[in-house]
């Protein structure tokens, strides 16, 4: 391994550290020098957001608390889509929509903090700035092309009837991430010391939770409207786990440009 000698130093001293480190010692060119990594999540628009955000949720949260039980009840209880969609009242589908916005927001957060992370300092040649934007526009755009696609594989089958169920329950789904994400995605973003990492991997729990959730539940409500379980392979496949890999691909690839 090469040694580095400031420039600095005397010919005399650089002679005799030369000696004494060996011939393979080179002159550092500007050792004072150092190179400030610019952090992804170290700008304007990722601060006013984290303020935004704050104060979004707990608006959410106060106007809309009545409402959270109701989304836990058709995310882990017996009622599924169709059964209960006739139940729900205007004030709830604005919760739950609501909910899905912070959760955009929130995981917005949490993905460009966590390329921070690691190391990553660019993103396809975009300004860590508008990093976090673009990433709640493709987000969002993800969660509606998921719904057309619902509602297109349905329409092909000639149950439109189920593509109301299935977006219920993944907005539901997507909204309750959305609440319990959001302090932690706040934690996550502003904190830089040794919690960073279990705070990563509480979102990732927090996901995957969600995902299994959705998984199972989107299974029984096939199951009970008597459709194919090929069909619901394909609409898996199709509405969650290609639109997601394309992303993770994208993004994989224009970090390590």
């Amino acid at each position: 391994m090469e040694n580095i000698l400031p420039n600095t130093a005397p010919d005399s001293l650089a002679t005799s550290l030369v000696e004494l480190f060996g011939t393979r010692a080179r002159l550092a060119a500007h050792p004072e020098e150092v190179v400030e990594r610019l952090s992804l999540t170290d700008n304007v628009v990722v601060q006013g957001l984290i303020v935004a955000l704050f104060v979004y949720y707990l608006v959410v949260v106060t106007h809309y608390g009545e409402h959270i039980a109701q989304m836990w009840k058709i995310a882990v209880g017996d009622n599924l889509g169709i059964r209960v969609a006739d139940e729900l009242s205007y004030l709830f589908m604005r919760a739950v929509r609501h909910a899905v916005a912070l959760g955009i927001v929130a995981w917005s957060l949490v993905g460009v903090g966590w390329l921070g992370t690691k190391g990553v300092e660019s993103v396809g040649g975009i300004e860590p700035i508008w990093l976090v934007p673009i990433a709640m526009a493709v987000f969002a755009a993800v969660v509606v092309l998921q719904r057309l696609l619902t509602l297109g594989i349905c329409t092909l089958t000639r149950r439109e009837e189920i593509a109301q169920g299935l977006n219920l329950l993944s907005d539901t789904l997507l909204a309750l991430a959305g609440l319990v994400t959001t302090p932690i995605a706040l934690l996550f973003v502003v904190n830089t010391g040794a919690s960073v990492g279990a705070l990563g991997i509480a979102c990732i729990v927090v996901a995957s939770i969600a995902m299994i959730i959705f998984i199972i539940k989107s299974l029984i409500f096939f199951i009970e409207q008597n459709v194919s379980i090929l069909l619901w392979i394909l609409y898996l496949c199709t509405v969650v786990l290609i639109p997601i890999g394309i992303v993770l691909t994208l993004v994989a690839r224009g970090s390590a440009i």
